[in-house]
This record gives structure tokens, C-alpha cells and sequence, in this order.
């Protein structure tokens, strides 16, 4: 068995190194620039995220300086591993011949310019701080200066390796204005030697104690020997075929290895537990011919079986926090950065297409070989996988509260696939979230990682509700979110306006905004299902309608129609009187003026039903009027009858009983004013879903009007009014605002209780104006502005024409 062991990693550490298979070893003294490439724009979601920024210009001028670009090879250095691969210098093709090509910039291509000028609410820029990369390799030399005076933790003996090094310097390389730096240069590392023979369980225990240094990653640019490099696909049919003969994958591998089962087991079984915290990158083996899988010009190729556990029985839950990473050549048209080819030069991604990304592994890389200030050209799924590694830092840096399988996501959902031949072998589409698919190809899996992508909202930004992200209710802000409402105000938009409320793209990432965002335009001061001109309107010949016969016949004294108006534009119940389920009838009593008024309205829509009456007693004079009504109002599935979103006003049922009195006054000239006050009571009755528990309060309104008869037709009235629309005086709501997540999802709230009565004073102008023509047609003109008596008024103005005939 050790014979087989040191048959394995023979030779050398470079033997069980992916990058070596495939291309590293010549070197380059030159530093490589980026090619001229203009941004795209900065992602701008309505309302914009507070937690993180990210600046398109301060990235286009982070991108020109001189260490972003050090990792690109030069030209000539990049054309000698064409050479060796077999491909012609870049932009020299045949298809290319003509654009404006140029080779890709290899952090420009991937966006790494706008991490790392995306900045924190506390300031700190988004570089990986806090977080620890392990690099499991062949060895490093920690005195290279790329790597000198890191927070570096050192698991066992770290002999000096120009592999190693370099993947430890791509992934989190100083940023110091010398040499290259990392994708994520302010990372710590956690460094492990692989051994030349027996190397299984000294892997799981590095492991295993990357996994309890914090890492968040672990970077594997390494793979089995070339006798041992196999296609999963082949391996897997084996397996399938001799499957009955073995226990499981482990008892069947350590045949093929001669390493123990139990001792393959306990690796596997360290790579679970490492994802519970962190992410395992496999290098993709630099074979491009493995396997026996028939690729679009790759002749026989397949993913590396070692570095695709996860497409074996009994493992394939590891996928979800695993990746696996190709390298290949891209060239980029530099007037608009598209990507124009990509030449892979690893096996492709095959077999494990649904957890693999492509990245550009031909990087200049520190090389002790040369010093400890030495640099070379090197080209490998080695220099690839790391880079992806430093995102993953990056995204847990700007994601702390995701899980492993959240940041593997969001780089896989995010990822480019802009360019001919990956669209040209697509194999599957993966869906990642509701309305969030992505697709992936047998060359290239999900494409190349983009990081100004991952950053930011895949989706629209969604309120949650309930226990966790995935499983509870989501709001969409798009479709706009109530955080006041009639009755209740604006105590509530108030209480959260100067606070951060988490919010969720479509993968459930958190996100945050100002609760002053939440709401939309003016919705503190115009609560959702306010009553608007419309309402006015309908309201006013509602009534008027009730008066028609009696004022044809001379039998109602003018003021007795008058006094009813007021309450029509100031009344909680009777704020929806227009329509057509509303009704109100005057009944005559004993003695000459006084009646009795009965209105209201019952409306039904979905599963949401809503209903309120009003019954008024009403004494009138040839000069004065008085009105006592009694109003209720209930509505079931709704909001006081109000059309509302989201929840922080969402309630299975309201309801409110009130008093008012109306007192009018007939003045010369047809004119008469009036005057109208009401208190009530009201209830609600939280929906589950609801991030606010209302409870019972009470409230108050009141307001003037003036009307004037024969303005210009004779036939015709106009109303004036203005007013304190029904207003909170006492009651308290308790909110549960959310304002975090675990990384299992769980949503986590502060809980405030709100003073209802310290609401904005919300008031009400408008004009309502009616004229009878000769013809008996109805011609009506409303206009109605709502706003509050605050520092930002933001009135909300509406307006409503209308033309009806009278038979």
C-alpha cells in the first residue's frame, strides 16, 4: 500500500499539482498592463443598498493603476503559452481578425476593480479583510513579499515551492505597490504543506484545522498523479457497473488509490464539515483530452473525477458549497469589454458543469525560484482556482451572514456567459431562486466569475417576513411598500425612517436601506387607499343625489344639504361613499327640517370584503343646520377599507366606530359654510405575515368647508375644504423590523413600540365643482392634495374630470 502511496505522488510535490500537468514553468520578467476597457454602469436598484457602494469611476481609475494590472502576462509572455498549448498569438484567428481585439485584462475581465472599490457603511473597502483563505499546496515561501508580514497561520512544515506560493500570492497577495497583488489582498491565510506519500489523512487534518481558524475557503490547485488523473464520467461508469462490489465511493476509490477506506472517508467527511463554514475550490486537471465524453472540439474530455466528488453517489450534497475551476485565454473587444474567444486549455468543465466556473489561469505570479521578489509567467487551472477563492473571500467579507453554499451561489448565478462558444455548448439551465435561472456549458460550466455582478441584487429587493428568508413571505419593493395607512398615519414610517432595514434580492442575500426608502413617493403623507379627487367627487353626488327630489320639490331647506357635505371629506367610514355599492337615503321625521340620514357603502373585491354605514340625525333651520352621525366600518382583508402593500400594514381584519357632529351656516351671495369634527375608536387585527401589531387606538378629524351655489351657470356649485384627515390621538403599535439574517436564513428583528398619536398632522385642500347643464348632463371636476404638516409636506396631488347624463 505505501508503495502505491509514493507511486502516486512520486518525485516530487509537483506530481499531485495540477498547474504543473498543464503548464506552469516558464517565466517572464515583464509586467503586464490592462488593456483600455470602459465600465459598465454601476448597479442602481430603487432604493439603493446602504451596506455596500460600489463607484463605477473610482473602479475605471483603480483599474489603470500599475499593481492591478501586474497579474496580465505580457504580450510576448502570454504568446508563449499560446504557443505551447497549441493556439495561435492572441487576436490573430481567423474569426477575431478585424474586431477591435485585444487580450483580456485579468482582473478587469472579472470586475475584481469594482470589489475593491466597493466600500462598507463603515468605510472599509471590500478586500477581503477578516476573512482567512487556506491554501492547501506543495509548498511556500512566506518570506516572498507578497506574502511577508501576513496574517498567515501555518499548519505543519511549509517547505518553499513556487506553486504553492503563487497560489497563495493570487489569492491574497499584498496590495503594496510592488509585485502583483491578490483578488483579495487583505485576507489572512491558512497555509498547508501536501506530503509526498501518505498524504490523505494529513489532508483531512489540514482540513480540519483550516475549518477551525475561520477559514472561508479552502484553495486546492493540486490533483492526483497522471496515472491516477481520471475522468469522472469514467470513473463514474465504473463505479455504477462495479458499484455492488464495494460499500460506497470510498471503499470503491481506495482500490484505485490503495489508500484506506476509512482514511478517504474521514476526508470526505472533513470537507462536509469544512462547508459548514467555508467553501472547497477543486484546480480543474490542466488534461484537455481526459476522459471519454465526446466535447465540442475538445475530442475526448471530462472533468477530473478527483477534483468532482460531489458528482458521486453519496456525496452529491457537497455541491452546494464546492466549485470547480477551468482556465482558459480570453480576449475581449476593448472598446466595450465583450468577450470575443475563449480558448480553454484545462479539461472542461464536463461532468461537473452545474458547480464549475472558467477563469483566466495565465497569470504573472511570484516564483522564489527567482527571489523573494521574483516573478514569472505561469499558466494553469492552479493560477485560475485561486482567484475564485479570493472572491469567495471577498463575498464573505460583504456577505457575513450567508452560508457557504449562498457566496458559491451567488458566483455561479452571476457569472458571463457572453460569448459564442459557450452559447454554442449549452447543456442545461440551473434555477437558483424563483424567476432566477442560469445557464451552463460542457466547456465552460457557468462561465467566468463577475464580481461587480455578484455584489450586487440578483432580482428585484424583497421585504421578508415571518421566520426565515426562504421560507417566508416576500414583499417586492417594486411593487411599492405601504409603511402608513388611513387611521393609523405615518407613527410607523416615522419610528423606522432613521433605521436600517434589511432587505432580500431574489437568493435571499440581505441587503439594506433607510426605512426612510420604504414606502415609495409620499407614503408617509398619503397613506395607500387614501381617498383622492376621485373619491371626493363620488362622495359629494352620492349625497347630493339623496337631496335631487326634495330640492326639485322646494320640501329641504338649503342649509340641511349642506351640513352633510363636511364630513364627506374629513370621515374615516365615509372617505369611499362613491361607487356603485353605495347608497344613502334621507328619511323625514316629525316637525318640519328634521330627518334622518342613512349611508354607506359595501364592496367586495378577491378575497377582501369591506363595508361601512353612517346613520345621521339632521335638524335644519332657513339658515342653520346641524348634524350627530354614527359611523362603523369593517374590513376584512384589507386595511380600513384602503388598497395596501406589504407588511407593515398587512391585517386580516379593521374595524372603527366614530361620532361626528356638522354644523353649517347659510351666508348671502349663495354661499354657507360648515364645520365638521369627529372621534372614533378603531381595531386591527394583525395578518400572520404583519410587521407591525396595531392593536386598538383612537382617533380624531375635522375640517371646514365653503360652498357657493351659481358660480357661473346658476346650475352650478362648487365646495371648498380643509381639513385634518382622521388622525391617531392615542394607541401603540409594536414593530418588528428586520434588520439581519443568520446564515441559515433566520431572520432577525428589533422590536420597537411606536406612539401612534406622534404621527404627522395629515391634511386635506380640494375643490369639488358640479354643474347641472339645461340638458340634465352632470359635469364634475375634482381636485384633492394630501400632505402633512412636516418638515418634507411632499404633497400628493390628484385630479378628477367627469361627464354624466340624468334621465
Amino acid at each position: 500500500m505505501g508503495d502505491t502511496i509514493r507511486r502516486l505522488l512520486a518525485g516530487a510535490a509537483c506530481a499531485v499539482i495540477a498547474g504543473c500537468g498543464g503548464g506552469g514553468g516558464s517565466s517572464d520578467p515583464g509586467l503586464g498592463t490592462p488593456p483600455p476597457q470602459e465600465p459598465g454602469p454601476s448597479p442602481s436598484p430603487d432604493p439603493e443598498p446602504d451596506q455596500l457602494t460600489l463607484d463605477a469611476a473610482a473602479a475605471a481609475k483603480y483599474a489603470m493603476g500599475r499593481e492591478f494590472g501586474n497579474l496580465d502576462p505580457s504580450h510576448n509572455g502570454e504568446d508563449n503559452h499560446r504557443k505551447r498549448y497549441g493556439y495561435p498569438n492572441g487576436c490573430t484567428a481567423e474569426a477575431l481578425r478585424g474586431a477591435n481585439c485585444a487580450s483580456a485584462g485579468n482582473y478587469l475581465l472579472q470586475n475584481i476593480h469594482f470589489a475593491h472599490t466597493a466600500k462598507l457603511p463603515d468605510g472599509t473597502k471590500l478586500r477581503g479583510q477578516g476573512t482567512r483563505i487556506a491554501v492547501l499546496d506543495s509548498g511556500f515561501d512566506v518570506d516572498h513579499q507578497e506574502l511577508e508580514d501576513k496574517d498567515i497561520v501555518a499548519y505543519g512544515d511549509l517547505p518553499v515551492h513556487r506553486h504553492g506560493t503563487a497560489a497563495a500570492a493570487v489569492a491574497a497577495g499584498k496590495k503594496d505597490g510592488k509585485g502583483i497583488m491578490g483578488v483579495a489582498p487583505e485576507a489572512g491565510l491558512h497555509l498547508a504543506a501536501l506530503p509526498k506519500d501518505n498524504w490523505v489523512r494529513p489532508v483531512m487534518e489540514a482540513t480540519k484545522d483550516a475549518a477551525e481558524h475561520g477559514a472561508v475557503v479552502q484553495n486546492n490547485s493540486w490533483g492526483l498523479a497522471e496515472e491516477y488523473d481520471t475522468a469522472a464520467n469514467d470513473q463514474l461508469a465504473d463505479f455504477n457497473a462495479a458499484g455492488a462490489n464495494f460499500a460506497d465511493y470510498a471503499d470503491f476509490l481506495s482500490l484505485r488509490l490503495g489508500a484506506p477506506a476509512g482514511d478517504l472517508r474521514d476526508l470526505f467527511e472533513s470537507y462536509r464539515d469544512f462547508q459548514k463554514t467555508g467553501v472547497i475550490v477543486f484546480a480543474n486537471s490542466n488534461d484537455n483530452e481526459l476522459g471519454a465524453a465526446v466535447y465540442p472540439d475538445k475530442n475526448k474530455a471530462d472533468v477530473e473525477a478527483w477534483a468532482a466528488l460531489p458528482v458521486f453517489p453519496g456525496y452529491e450534497d457537497l455541491r452546494e458549497a464546492w466549485l470547480v475551476v477551468s482556465n482558459a485565454f480570453f480576449t475581449v473587444d476593448e472598446k466595450d469589454g465583450s468577450i470575443l474567444d475563449a480558448e480553454l486549455l484545462s479539461a472542461p468543465c464536463g461532468s461537473a458543469a452545474r458547480f464549475c466556473l472558467t477563469s483566466d489561469g495565465t497569470a504573472h505570479a511570484p516564483n522564489p525560484d527567482w527571489g523573494d521578489d521574483g516573478y514569472g509567467v505561469s499558466s494553469g487551472s492552479s493560477l485560475a482556482a485561486p482567484q475564485v477563492s479570493g472572491m469567495i473571500a471577498l463575498l464573505a467579507q460583504a456577505f457575513p451572514d450567508l452560508s457557504p453554499a449562498e457566496w458559491t451561489a451567488r458566483l455561479l448565478a452571476t457569472a458571463r456567459t457572453d460569448w459564442k462558444s459557450f452559447q454554442q455548448s449549452i447543456i442545461g439551465e440551473q434555477t437558483f431562486a424563483s424567476g432566477i435561472t442560469h445557464a451552463y456549458s460542457s466547456l465552460y460550466g457557468h462561465g467566468l466569475p463577475d464580481m461587480k455582478a455578484a455584489l450586487a441584487p440578483v432580482g428585484k429587493l424583497s421585504v421578508a417576513s415571518g421566520d426565515n428568508v426562504f421560507s417566508g413571505k416576500r414583499t417586492s419593493l417594486a411593487a411599492g411598500i405601504a409603511t402608513a395607512a388611513p387611521v393609523i398615519g405615518n407613527g410607523v414610517a416615522k419610528a423606522i425612517a432613521g433605521r436600517e432595514v434589511m432587505v432580500i434580492d431574489a437568493l435571499g442575500t440581505d441587503f439594506y436601506v433607510p426605512g426612510k426608502a420604504l414606502g415609495g413617493k409620499a407614503a408617509a403623507t398619503q397613506p395607500a387607499g387614501t381617498a383622492d379627487a376621485r373619491d371626493m367627487v363620488g362622495n359629494v353626488e352620492q349625497v347630493a343625489g339623496t337631496f335631487a327630489f326634495m330640492e326639485r320639490g322646494g320640501g329641504a331647506p338649503v342649509p340641511l344639504h349642506d351640513v352633510t357635505v363636511p364630513k364627506l371629506f374629513f370621515s374615516q367610514s365615509l372617505g369611499h361613499l362613491g361607487g356603485k355599492t353605495a347608497f344613502s337615503r334621507l328619511f323625514p321625521l316629525n316637525g318640519k327640517g328634521r330627518f334622518l340620514q342613512l349611508a354607506g357603502h359595501i364592496g367586495q373585491e378577491g378575497d377582501g370584503s369591506d363595508a361601512a354605514f353612517s346613520l345621521s340625525r339632521l335638524a335644519a333651520s332657513d339658515k342653520f343646520a346641524t348634524e350627530l352621525s354614527f359611523s362603523f366600518g369593517h374590513s376584512a382583508g384589507g386595511f380600513f377599507g384602503a388598497e395596501t402593500r406589504g407588511p407593515f400594514v398587512a391585517a386580516n381584519n379593521t374595524g372603527s366606530a366614530a361620532a361626528g357632529l356638522s354644523f353649517s351656516a347659510a351666508l348671502p351671495d349663495g354661499w354657507s359654510v360648515g364645520v365638521y369634527a369627529e372621534l372614533g375608536s378603531s381595531f386591527v387585527r394583525a395578518d400572520p405575515t404583519a410587521l407591525v401589531d396595531y392593536g386598538a387606538s383612537a382617533y380624531a378629524s375635522g375640517g371646514l368647508t365653503a360652498r357657493r351655489r351659481g358660480v357661473i351657470t346658476g346650475r352650478d356649485t362648487v365646495d371648498l375644504y380643509a381639513g385634518v384627515q382622521p388622525r391617531p390621538v392615542a394607541g401603540k403599535a409594536d414593530v418588528h423590523l428586520p434588520v439581519g439574517r443568520k446564515d441559515d436564513g433566520t431572520i432577525l428583528y428589533d422590536k420597537l413600540t411606536v406612539d401612534l398619536a406622534e404621527a404627522d398632522m395629515p391634511l386635506r385642500l380640494g375643490l369639488v365643482y358640479r354643474n347641472r347643464t339645461n340638458n340634465d348632463f352632470d359635469m364634475l371636476f375634482g381636485l384633492n392634495t394630501d400632505f402633512t404638516a412636516s418638515r418634507e409636506p411632499d404633497p400628493a396631488l390628484s385630479l378628477s374630470l367627469g361627464l354624466k347624463k340624468t334621465f
